[in-house]
Order: structure tokens, then C-alpha cells, then sequence
């Protein structure tokens, strides 16, 4: 979610010029993107479809990044998605909780295999044996290995598609698996339905809470306030302000809700329909 929340962030901010942007906790494992810019909430669906298409890198599926990542006749990949790739690559390799460390994707699962299936022969024999000599080795000790091997092999690639092909290898990988997968339905259709943001998980009973970008680093999904949790807070203090709630409501107004208002009241003035 946070490598979710900082690409989409950067991308919808820097790539098309949006302000008013609200992360909200699905409640589970996901996050709600909103984009609360009047030229935004007014896009037709057909604008809608090429903002979401444009924001696709990684469908579903085993292996599909690939072909999403470079321009049109081009090796060198899209701007945006080598901002995705730098954001996205410290969630891949040195998170305590990401895909390395804590997913472990390289000795659990048919990952490894799958990243195989993508190389030549000679380069799944050098990982091959790697992991067979040292069965030991942790996912971050096998990824060493990949980026040795690519390193090597690029200082002896005959030709500059090759070494362009070696290094954007990697690359393809850390996307495939850190790269947030889009909900394209919700995102293409105005009037798809959309999650609100402090309603409550079905299932896990938390509450769906607005998430500060900027302290983005200290947000735990565990420790989002629960309706159960909520309700015994109600019973102690009888104050709706007093409850753990208290700091999601606060930056959603302060930090959402109020700015919009701002830009929307110049936007009407600009236009005459109000005057102050």
C-alpha cells in the first residue's frame, strides 16, 4: 500500500497536474485513490479509461510488466515508470515488511521459477546453481546474485540493445511485483460505486480511514481503529471527538477538505458565479 501510495501520488501530481488527492484504507489490504480536482470529477469516461491505462504497468498474471514499460519503438523506458521504478525498487529490495525481506518471494511460491521462465538458458543455470549450492541463502541473498549476473553480463553485451535488455531486466521484475495493480473498472466508469471514506470492512470490521501521505511511513493497517473499538470508546468518554478516530476526521478536513474548498470557491470566483 505505501509503494501503492507514493507512485500514484507522484505520478497523478507531477505527470498530470492534480492537487487534490485522498488515499483511503479499504479496510483490508488495499487503498482507495481519490483525485477531488474539479477538472478531474468532470472527466468523461473515455478521459477517465486514458488516465487508468496510462497508470497501468502490471497486469495480472505471471510475467506481465514487460511489455507496458517501454515507449513505442524505443529501449528506453517511460520517464514515469523509471520515477515508478525508484520509488518502488527500496519496497522491493531493503523494506523490513517488502518483498524480499518480508515476503520472502524468492524461497516461497512459484516466484523464482517464474522469473527463470523470462531469461536465456545460460542465465537460469548461473541462478540455478546458486541456489542449489547455497540453499541457505535468503531472497535478498538470491537477488544479489541476479544483479551480479546482470552486471557481468552487460560489460560484455556486443551491442547496445543488448545492454539496454540486461538492465531493464531487473527492473521488470521489481514492477512485476511492487507496482500497485489498478482496479480499472472503478477507475474508467463515473458511475461506478465507490467506497466512502469512513465506512466499515465487512469482513475485518476497521474502519476505512483517510491515510496522510506525509506520514505515510508510521500508518499500520493493524492498528486502524475497529467499529468494535470505536463503540467501547463511545461508551468511556461519550465524546465523538475523544475517540482514536479523532486524527483520521482531522487531516481529512484539514488536509483534504479544506483545500478543496479553497481552490473550488477561486475557481467560481475566476468564473463570476460568486463574488466576496
Amino acid at each position: 500500500m505505501k509503494a501503492a501510495i507514493k507512485t500514484l501520488d507522484r505520478a497523478l501530481r507531477e505527470d498530470f497536474g492534480f492537487d487534490h488527492i485522498l488515499f483511503v484504507f479499504s479496510g483490508r489490504r488495499g487503498v482507495h485513490c481519490w483525485v477531488g480536482d474539479s477538472c478531474a470529477r468532470q472527466l468523461p469516461n473515455e478521459h477517465r479509461a486514458a488516465v487508468a491505462d496510462y497508470l497501468t504497468v502490471v497486469a495480472s498474471g505471471k510475467n506481465r510488466a514487460r511489455a507496458e514499460i517501454k515507449m513505442n519503438g524505443c529501449e528506453e523506458m517511460h520517464p514515469s515508470i523509471i520515477e515508478a521504478f525508484k520509488i518502488c525498487e527500496p519496497f522491493f529490495k531493503d523494506d523490513p515488511n517488502g518483498v524480499l525481506h518480508g515476503q520472502d518471494i524468492l524461497k516461497k511460491g512459484p516466484h523464482l521459477a517464474n522469473i527463470l521462465e523470462t531469461m536465456t538458458v545460460s542465465e537460469r543455470e548461473v541462478i540455478s546453481k546458486y541456489v542449489n549450492d547455497y540453499p541457505q541463502a535468503s531472497s535478498r541473498d538470491i537477488w544479489v546474485q541476479f544483479e551480479k549476473m546482470v552486471s557481468e553480463r552487460s560489460k560484455s553485451a556486443a551491442t547496445f540493445r543488448q545492454r539496454a535488455e540486461l538492465k531493464t531486466m531487473l527492473k521488470d521484475v521489481v514492477l512485476q511485483y511492487t507496482y500497485p495493480r489498478l482496479d480499472i473498472n472503478v477507475s474508467k466508469q463515473m458511475n461506478h460505486l465507490l467506497k466512502s471514506p469512513f465506512v466499515v470492512h465487512p469482513k475485518t470490521g476497521k474502519v476505512c480511514v483517510p491515510i496522510d501521505p506525509y506520514k505515510l511511513d508510521t500508518f499500520d493497517p493493524l492498528k486502524v481503529p475497529t467499529i468494535g473499538e470505536l463503540v467501547e470508546e463511545m461508551n468511556q468518554s461519550g465524546d465523538p471527538r475523544q475517540t482514536s478516530l479523532r486524527q483520521y476526521t482531522h487531516f481529512f478536513e484539514i488536509g483534504f477538505l479544506q483545500p478543496l474548498e479553497l481552490a473550488v470557491v477561486k475557481e467560481m470566483q475566476a468564473k463570476g458565479d460568486i463574488d466576496f
